[in-house]
This record gives structure tokens, sequence and C-alpha cells, in this order.
């Protein structure tokens, strides 16, 4: 028995010996349960610690989890340990250190409602501030640690019908009605919005008194931000006071810290002014917005401005041709480290508040929306020390360091996972569009275990927005796509952002138009090259990407062997009066009305091209979409099937435009390659 025990164990140590050390696996649909990243970087005052959260994915109750982190750097910002502060089960999130850097308060959930609480990071233990129904977020510290503004809605009872009997006690009778009275009122993400208004409060600290600020029954705030001044006498906010008239034109104003008299315009111009940064000397307002326009997109820029009602506002680095993403000012006042959008990723420069000159410190800041590879990280920056999601193509994004010299420190819970799969490899390239030659950028996934004399199919993966991007960037829809076999071509048409404000613009009053064509540009080019299946050409996208999904087999039904629609606008007149933006779309977006200009309306929907659609197609949205909704779906599905053509529809219940809880985005992808799959000419 032991002869034979002991021939065993060496056959199989010399089997080992002749297999690879690490075999590496292809990336499986159940990873995403496997998976974190670092979102939300925080620098402390001092330079030497930075809050992060921690996402991941409860596979157990299939949703998406925040965990609360701390790190600690060295004088060289290399980061010598790392602690978890808040559990995920309350959910922590919005965290910010005091002035002093030894407290900091978040919003975390406390029976069930979200409460803003403070901690001593000494004693490490949180201590809640609210009790109320207030929903705090956006939360800034007064400058002397005393106080905490935040953004909260008070909400009020609804209306109802006058008459009505009261119910016996018991009974069984059927819900109250609903009465709507507001345009806005339902969002996706939240469902619908009970009555009530948007208030700034604060909660001093040592007591947990609360005062309310504004007054009145609408809201009197934008969730965009708030910043204290330096005596701690007001907080600068932005607010838009007709949101349908006036859908992207807000205004800057003073709110009284102590809540006794009314606000006060800072801004005026014609546009929007949102996301203030006070300077550290108190002299200065930074802030995101842009001119007013008649343009599909305002792109976002940095301005200045005296803390002074009426006083003139600045443009800083007229320059940067590029939308800025957020802002912080130094410490010395004379310059804001910035973060904006360029050709695919984001990037970090600081820039001189005086000329305008810029210096870049990070060269690329990683997305972290996971699901699809957009940009769309964060950052933050104090003494010298900037925290930010770092970027990878192999796996989600983590927290990198720099001092200025490079990556100094990093965290990258991912890394272990990483090494033993098999990703898809990922590169550039640029074509020129066959609408008048404009350069398109895009990127390639190429299949784990890629072989060069191998034929693939393929598939276009067409970004939403439409203002937007794609980038180098891990996500979990296109790893899955390529770990299926598929070559996955993704690219930023005219249209998307990071190239500049006209290549942004290039669609006003034609969307969809010519961005089809730079799509069909980076098919036709990499179509041609020798490891592309030309048979097997597929086409999908969401939400804008559905857009042209729709428009891309309306517009040439013969090129596609399927398509998957996800979250599509299908018919304008209906997304204007139905969806959860609907002055934003009307305004910018169509550039009329559609009972003034109907047949603009109707030129520019993916329906009226139904006629000519014979692609087998197939349709994914979330029952509780309204940003997109659900009866757009609704209504290519009846079209196609009254035609006759291939179509089927997958509803995923309860989900939203983001489409929803980790097992429906999973669906959202499996669905397609199963589709996609069937479709294939063999």
């Amino acid at each position: 028995m032991k002869t034979t025990l002991s021939f065993a164990l060496a056959a199989t140590l010399a089997s080992a010996c002749l297999a690879p050390a690490f075999a590496k696996e292809p990336i499986k649909a159940e990873d995403i349960y496997a998976l974190s990243m670092v979102t939300s970087p925080v620098v402390a005052p001092d330079g030497k610690r930075v809050l992060f959260t921690r996402a991941a994915f409860d596979r157990a109750q299939d949703r998406r989890t925040g965990e609360l982190w701390l790190a600690h750097l060295d004088d060289q910002g290399a980061i010598i340990d790392q602690r978890l502060l808040v559990a995920r089960d309350v959910g922590p999130r919005d965290a910010v250190f005091s002035p002093d850097g030894r407290r900091i308060a978040y919003v975390a959930t406390s029976i069930d409602k979200p409460q803003v609480f403070e901690m001593v990071l000494a004693d490490g233990v949180g201590r809640p501030l609210t009790t109320g129904e207030l929903a705090p977020g956006t939360l800034r510290w007064s400058p002397d640690g005393t106080r905490i503004a935040f953004i909260g809605r008070e909400e009020a009872k609804p209306a109802s019908i006058p008459g009505m009997p009261e119910k016996p006690k018991g009974a069984e009778s059927a819900a109250d009605a609903k009465i709507v009275t507001d345009l806005f009122w339902r969002a996706d993400g939240t469902g619908e919005i009970k009555p009530g208004a948007n208030h700034l409060y604060t909660v001093t600290v040592a007591t947990a008194a609360i005062t309310r600020l504004t007054q009145g029954e609408t809201n009197q705030i934008d969730k965009t931000g708030i910043a204290w001044l330096p005596d701690g006498r007001h907080v600068v906010g932005s607010y838009t006071a007709d949101p349908i008239n006036g859908p992207l034109e807000s205004d800057l104003y003073l709110y009284d810290a102590a809540g006794k008299a009314a606000k006060q315009r800072l801004t005026s111009r014609a546009g929007s002014e949102y996301a203030p940064e006070i300077s550290p000397d108190g002299r200065r307002v930074a802030f995101l917005g842009s001119d007013a326009s008649a343009s599909f997109y305002d792109m976002p820029r940095l301005w200045t401005t005296a803390p002074t009602p009426g006083a003139p506002i600045h443009a800083l680095a007229a320059d940067l041709d590029r939308p800025v993403a957020g802002m912080l000012w130094r410490e010395d006042s004379a310059a804001l480290h910035t973060l904006y959008y360029d050709r695919g990723v984001q990037r970090i420069a600081t820039i001189d508040a005086a000329t305008g000159a810029r210096s870049e410190v990070v060269n690329s800041v990683g997305g972290t929306r996971l699901y699809l590879p957009s940009s769309g990280g964060q950052f933050s920056a104090a003494r010298g020390t900037f925290a930010y999601t770092s970027s990878f193509t192999d796996r989600p994004a983590g927290l990198g360091i720099s001092r200025g010299q490079g990556e100094s420190g990093a965290i990258d819970f991912n890394r272990a996972w990483a090494d033993g799969k098999s990703s898809a490899r990922i590169e550039e390239v640029t074509v020129a569009s066959r609408a008048g030659g404009l350069p398109v950028q895009g990127w390639i996934a190429f299949p784990p275990g890629f072989q060069s004399g191998k034929r693939y199919p393929l598939i276009l993966d067409i970004h939403g927005g439409p203002n937007s991007d794609y980038g180098p960037f891990f996500s979990i829809t296109h790893s899955l796509y390529a770990a299926a076999g598929y070559i996955v071509v993704f690219a930023n048409p005219r249209g998307s952002i990071g190239y500049g404000e006209r290549f942004a613009n290039a669609i006003t009053n034609a969307y969809p138009g010519q961005d089809h064509d730079d799509l069909m540009s980076i098919v036709d080019e990499v179509a041609k090259r020798p490891y592309v299946d030309g048979r097997n050409l597929f086409i999908g996208g969401g939400s804008g990407g559905g857009v042209l999904t729709l428009w891309g087999i309306g517009k040439e039904p013969d090129k596609f062997r399927a398509a998957v629609a996800l979250r599509p606008v299908v018919d304008w007149t209906d997304q204007v009066t139905t969806a959860d933006l609907p002055a934003f779309f009307m305004k910018h977006w169509m550039g009329a009305a559609p009972w003034d200009k109907p047949g603009v309306y109707f030129e520019r929907s993916p329906y009226r091209l139904a006629g000519q659609m014979k692609t087998p197609t197939m349709l994914i949205t979330g029952e509780q979409d309204f940003r997109t909704p659900m009866s757009q779906t609704e209504q290519m599905f009846g079209a196609l099937k009254l035609r006759g053509v291939e179509v089927e529809m997958v509803r995923l219940p309860g989900a939203g435009h983001g489409m929803g809880r980790p097992s429906q985005w999973l669906q959202s992808v499996l669905a397609p390659i199963d589709f996609f799959n069937r479709h294939k000419a063999k």
C-alpha cells in the first residue's frame, strides 16, 4: 500500500513540474463577486493620510457595497498601512476630514435611514449627529470645525383628494391616488420623488443641533457641491431657479450660515455655475460651468470670481479645450489642482490661478464605472500629495498616490486576482471617418489566448451619453465578451467628450448622424484585418449606444448578423415627455418642442427606420428605467414583431438605467453573448 501511494505521489509531482506554474483562467461571470475597486479618495489636510471607499459586490445580497478605509503615508508618499474604518453594513459615503484632520464626517445608515456621523479617528467609533428624515449628503466642515453643512430634503405631506370617506380600520382598501404636479416627479435610480424640497442645513457637532438655512416649499439648493467662506459666516452653493425653462441655467448663491437671512445671488451670467471651491485666503471662488448656448453640449470649464455679488467672472485656462471634472485650491491660493477629460482618459494638472498656465501631475486617472470602460475617476490633493483612482486594463481601479513625480504609493485589491486570469489585451486604433475624414480614436480588446492565424467574430460596442466616452480600462462587459471569443471594438465617435468642444458638438441638430459613419468606419477598418471573421459582425450598445445600434441596423440592414440595443431611445417625442430630464432633452438635444417641429423628432427617431430593419435584434431595459423609459423598448419590440423581424425583449424587474443589481449587470452581458452565439454564421 505504501509503495502504491508513493508511486502515485511521484507521478503527480512529475505532472505538476511539466505544467505551467500558474495556469491562468479566463474571466467568468461570477468573478464580479471577487472584485473590488477604490473610489472617492480624500487626502487629509496634512497630506499624510487618505480616506477612500472600497466598493465590492455582495453575492448573497446581490448588491453593491462600500467600506470606508484609511491609509497612512510616509514622507515620500508611500503607503505604510491601511485599515478599515467603517464596515459595509452601514453603507458609509461622502466622507470628509475636519480642518484639523483629527475627525471625519460621513453619511451612513442608522435605523434604516441615512444620517450624518462624526468620528474621532483616535477613537475609531462613529457617533450619529442627525436622527431625522433629511437624507443628508454633500457634507462640508466649517472652517473652525464646529459645524458641518449638508444638503438634505424635507418631505411634505402628499396631496389628497378632498371629500374621501375615512377608511375603516383594518379595511383592505386600495392605495391612495398619487397626485402629481411637478414635471420632475421621478428620477432614474431614485424612483418616484415624494413631495418636499431640498434645503441647506448645518449641524453643530458638540450638541447635534440642526439649523435649516433656507426657507420655501420648492428646492432651494442644487446637490452639486457647497463650500464655506473662511469666516464661517456664509456657505456658497448652486441654485437653479427655473429647472423647466433653464435646465442648464444655474447660479452661485451666498447662504447665511446662521439661517437668519435670505440667500443672496452671487453670479448672474447666462449659463451654469456649480461645484464651488473657495480659495484658502477667501479672495476667490472657483467653480465649474459653461456659457449659455443652444448647442447639444455645454462643455464645463474652470472659472473664478470674487465672493462678492456681481463681481467679474474670469475663464481660467481658457485654452484648455477639454471638459473639467473637478478642482481643488492649492494651500497658497495661487493655483488649482484640476481633473479633466482628454482622449479617453482623465488627467490631473495644476493650473496657475493668475496666468492659467498648467503643469501635468498625473497622466491617467482610472475610471470607476466597471460595468463599461468609461473614464470618470476621482482625485483629491493636499500639501503636495495627490490621491486618485488608478488605471488598469486587466482589473478595476485601485488607489494611486503621487507627490508630483510619478506614483509613490498604491493600493491594488485585485492584483492577485488579475495574476490568475487570462485577460483581454487592449490595443488603440485610430481611423479616418468616411464622413469628412475626421480622426476617430478607438480600441480593440482581443480574446484571451488570441492567435493571429485564427479568425474571430467581432462586436462593435457603442458608448452612451452620447456626450461621454470610452477608454482603455477594464470592464465587466468587454471582459466577458472577449472571454467568449469575440474581438471587441469600442470607439469615441463625434459627440464624445475629451476631444474638444467642437468635436462634442458635431452632433448638434444631427444626432444620430455622422457619428454613425464614424463607427462604421472603424468597424470596416478592423474587419479588414486577417484575424476578423467578416461574416460575423455584431453590434450593440446602451442608452445613446442603444440609439446608434438601432440606427445602424436601420441604415445598414445587411451589415450585422445580430444586434443588441440596451435601454435605447426609440421615439424622441416620447422621450422628451416621459423621461426624467424632459426640459434638458427638449432644449439642448432637440432644439424645439415636438408640437412645433414634429418632423425633426421623427427624422431623428430610430423608430422611423423600423421598416428597413431586418437584423435579428435583442432589446434589454430595466423596468424602472426613467432615463430611457421602458415604453421606448416596448415600442420598438412591437414594431419589429409586427414586421416579422426576429426580436427578443429582456426586461429587468426593478432595474433603472444603470442596469440594476450585480446579477442584473451579468444578465445584461450574458444575454447578448448568447444571442450573438446563436446567430453566428457557421
